[in-house]
């Protein structure tokens, strides 16, 4: 029987830590550790987890804060388990998540992780409608087909739902590089296919996402995704894979220019930030001439008249992004 790990990466949540925590311990599949991960927290988190009696449950504390992504990878080092996940501080899992990871990756040894899919829940106690993600059971990608997906009509993986195999990470040094920036995750998992693996898909939901307004995906979800096309476009390996996808390129750039155009034009956000990251988006987009010439005549206006362009901006579009 194989061995699995969950880990909670976790810092100054408390106050959802414990319904996360809950939650795994919940599980179905009982045969697990948990380590508790906390990126040297200013709160009440050790207690917290010093409130759960269960053998199961271990806590590791960082001496200083050493940065979201270097959290995780320090769990991917730490761990021993044949199996392994690396688990938010704010979502849930349901009680089936585990157990039907488990016995996914037991039954196809091709697959080096394996995810489920997710619906949202919301701090007032409601819930999403589930929705199957896809026709079938599951999906394995194999080859360059999770790559072509993700730039197609997307993958459906949910990164802390996802069971690895820690073989298939430590033998390949597969880490979440921070030089990628926040969307290393996929990226991790477009190397395990490089690598000759399986990425598979559960169609069912298996984990219940949290949204509030403190998630780095709510906050930054435009220029986390313009770094890792940046980080794609300058890969000797990514880039010329990358390099195929014009129409994609092209409507990404139009979509993403016109959130980082009227984000000029409401001024809430840095503008030398926000045209460095249309910069990085230009390069490794490319873009159609009319959009590009589009975004440059909306950013001299907003800077021109700020107010006139505010007001025009609000009228027609309602403050929306």
């Amino acid at each position: 029987m194989h061995t699995l790990e969950v880990f909670i990466l976790t810092y100054n949540r408390s106050g959802y830590l414990r319904e996360s925590i809950e939650s795994v311990l919940a599980s179905s599949f009982k045969d697990f550790t948990l380590t508790v991960v906390d990126n040297c927290s200013t709160d009440d988190t050790k207690e917290v987890v010093d409130s759960f009696e269960d053998p199961r449950i271990k806590y590791h504390k960082h001496p200083e804060n050493i940065g979201g992504i270097n959290n995780i990878n320090s769990a991917i080092r730490m761990s021993t388990a044949d199996y392994v996940v690396l688990f938010h501080d704010d979502d849930k899992m349901t009680p089936q998540m585990l157990e039907e990871e488990y016995n996914f990756l037991e039954a196809h040894e091709d697959a080096g992780c394996v995810s489920s899919t997710a619906t949202d829940f919301h701090d007032d106690g409601s819930v999403d409608e589930a929705v199957s993600a896809f026709d079938g059971e599951y999906k394995i990608f194999k080859g360059r087909q999770l790559f072509d997906a993700y730039f197609a009509e997307g993958t459906h993986t949910v990164c802390p739902s996802i069971m690895y195999r820690r073989e298939v990470l430590h033998s390949h040094d597969l880490i979440f590089d921070p030089a990628v920036g926040p969307c290393c995750d996929i990226k991790l998992l477009f190397d395990i296919e490089r690598y000759g693996y399986g990425v598979a898909v559960i169609n069912k939901v298996l984990m219940l996402t949290r949204r509030h307004g403190a998630q780095d995906s709510t906050m930054h979800y435009i220029p986390m995704h313009i770094e890792l096309y940046d980080y794609l476009n300058n890969d000797p390996y990514y880039g010329p894979m990358l390099e195929e996808k014009r129409q994609w390129r092209d409507a990404k750039y139009h979509d993403f220019s016109k959130a980082l155009a009227s984000l000029e034009i409401k001024g809430e956000q840095d503008r030398t930030v926000l045209r460095g990251l249309e910069k990085k988006l230009r390069s490794s987009c490319g873009g159609k001439a009319g959009d590009k010439c589009r975004y440059s005549v909306t950013v001299f206006a907003a800077k021109c008249f700020p107010g006139l362009m505010r007001k025009i901006y609000y009228k027609y579009k309602g403050g929306a992004s």
